[in-house]
C-alpha cells in the first residue's frame, strides 16, 4: 500500500508540474561502471504530422565488454522495446554497435534498417540519451519508402512515467 501511495504522489506532482507548462522530463540515465541503462519514450525534438512515431517503450542498456559476438565489438547496446499498434502487442530487440565509449559518453549505431543509420548518444554527465536518425542517401526502399523518411530527426527519451500522465492529461 505505501509504494502505491508513493507511485500516486509522483504522478500527482508530475501531472501537477505539466499542468503548469513545464517541458517534458527526459528519461534518467543510469550509469554504473561498465553498464549504461535508460527506460523511456522516444519522442521528436521537434513534432509535427510528418515525424510523428507509433508509441512505444523503450529499454536501453549498454555493456561495455562482451558485445564481440552479436557486433564485432567488445562494446554493446541492446535496445528492447514494446509497442501496440491496432491493438496488438509487438515487441523486438536490436543489437547495436558501441563505437565510442569515453567517460562523457557512449555512441552506439544501427545501421541495419534499410532508410536509416541511427545513433545513440549517451550522456553520461547529464545523463541523458538522444537519436539522431539520418536517412541514406542511396536507399530506396521497398515501394520507394524511403521517400517519405526525413533527411534528418533528432528524439528524447522522455520518461515513460511523464509521458503517459501528460497524455492522460492531454498535455501532448
Amino acid at each position: 500500500m505505501k509504494q502505491r501511495l508513493i507511485v500516486l504522489f509522483v504522478f500527482s506532482v508530475s501531472a501537477f508540474a505539466q499542468t503548469r507548462g513545464e517541458k517534458p522530463k527526459v528519461a534518467q540515465l543510469y550509469v554504473d561502471g561498465d553498464f549504461v541503462r535508460a527506460d523511456g519514450v522516444w519522442r521528436p525534438d521537434n513534432p509535427n504530422d510528418k515525424n510523428k512515431l507509433i508509441e512505444q517503450v523503450s529499454q536501453l542498456i549498454c555493456y561495455r565488454h562482451g558485445g564481440k559476438e552479436f557486433v564485432g565489438t567488445e562494446a554493446v547496446c541492446l535496445e528492447t522495446a514494446a509497442s501496440a499498434p491496432y491493438g496488438m502487442l509487438a515487441v523486438f530487440t536490436s543489437w547495436l554497435k558501441v563505437v565510442e565509449w569515453t567517460k562523457s559518453e557512449v555512441v552506439a549505431t544501427d545501421s541495419s534498417p534499410d532508410c536509416l543509420t541511427t545513433k545513440l548518444i549517451f550522456d553520461l554527465q547529464n545523463k541523458t540519451v538522444i537519436s539522431l536518425d539520418v536517412r541514406k542517401p542511396n536507399s530506396k526502399g521497398l515501394f520507394n519508402a524511403c521517400d517519405f523518411v526525413p533527411d534528418r530527426q533528432t528524439y528524447y527519451l522522455e520518461d515513460t512515467a511523464d509521458y503517459y500522465t501528460r497524455k492522460d492529461l492531454h498535455l501532448q
